[in-house]
């Protein structure tokens, strides 16, 4: 059952399962929600008390009206939704927890990491965009474009949305029709489609990724990266350069996966996880 807390950015959508006493905080990526966690939660160790989150202006969280959709990159920083994490963390009454992130919600992580790396007991990050050269995927390069935006957002977004998590997977099957209803029913309507633009329009990676290189090299707590063999839109090669770059960090490629591993492949990103719990490897 979702819950909600009263973030500095207004309400912040969660959930918190599981019967275990470890704590670990699953957070999406661009364009999904917490849903996007479902087809893994049940592989989880029993050991896990369960939290996953919806991101300001994304999920059933609340949108952000202090922001236009007129500026490109006017939603939140990662700094900033790093603090509202934060925030969560003590709203839940933890001192240290395993956050897990996918995505563009890996970049959030290290941001994280930077400011409250004291509270994370381990590490995970699939499917990562975090340096600064990253090529950002062509359709969120369209959307950014002036005008040209807004009308693909108010035309073809639902088509945007799913073929752009559809290409991300190679077993397109577990992409079921309650999945496609829980990542396309928050940009339904004005405020939607508004949501969607600032999401896509969310910053330049050479400028929102910049302290990154200098974050990784310092992080001493146990990181797994999980990366898809087949991902369309995060090079490979930047997850084994981020397993040099973070001390001591594990990287498992999954050969069957694309990009939206806890879709495309969620048992072996489970085992994974497990794993890394169990022994840290």
């Amino acid at each position: 059952m979702t819950q909600f807390f009263q973030s500095s950015f207004g309400r912040l959508a969660y959930t918190d399962t599981g019967t275990g006493s470890s704590p670990l905080m699953l957070v999406h990526g661009l364009p999904t929600c917490k849903e996007l966690f479902l087809p893994v939660l049940p592989h989880l160790s029993e050991a896990f008390r369960l939290i996953t989150v919806d991101l300001n202006d994304y999920g059933k969280s609340d949108k952000l009206p202090q922001f236009t959709s007129k500026k490109p990159g006017a939603g939140m920083t990662h700094k900033q939704r790093a603090d509202v994490l934060d925030e969560l963390r003590q709203h839940l009454g933890f001192d240290t927890f395993v956050l897990a992130a996918h995505d563009l919600g890996a970049s959030v992580a290290i941001d994280y990491m930077g400011k409250y790396e004291q509270h994370a007991e381990k590490l995970v990050l699939m499917s990562p965009p975090v340096y600064p050269d990253f090529r950002e995927p062509s359709v969120v390069k369209l959307v950014r474009t002036p005008y040209i935006g807004e009308i693909l957002t108010a035309v073809f977004q639902s088509f945007l949305l799913h073929s752009s998590i559809s290409k991300g997977l190679v077993n397109k099957y577990n992409y079921t029709s309650e999945l496609r209803t829980a990542m396309e029913n928050p940009y339904h309507g004005k405020a939607g489609h508004a949501a969607m633009l600032r999401n896509l329009r969310w910053g330049r990676p050479s400028e929102f990724f910049a302290d990154y290189p200098h974050i990784m090299q310092v992080i001493s707590t146990p990181t797994l990266i999980i990366h898809g063999q087949q991902d369309p839109y995060i090079p490979i090669a930047h997850a084994q350069r981020l397993q040099k770059d973070i001390a001591n960090a594990k990287l498992v490629i999954i050969e069957d996966g694309a990009h939206f591993l806890p879709i495309d492949t969620p048992k072996q990103v489970a085992q994974a996880i497990n794993n890394f719990m169990n022994n840290g490897a």
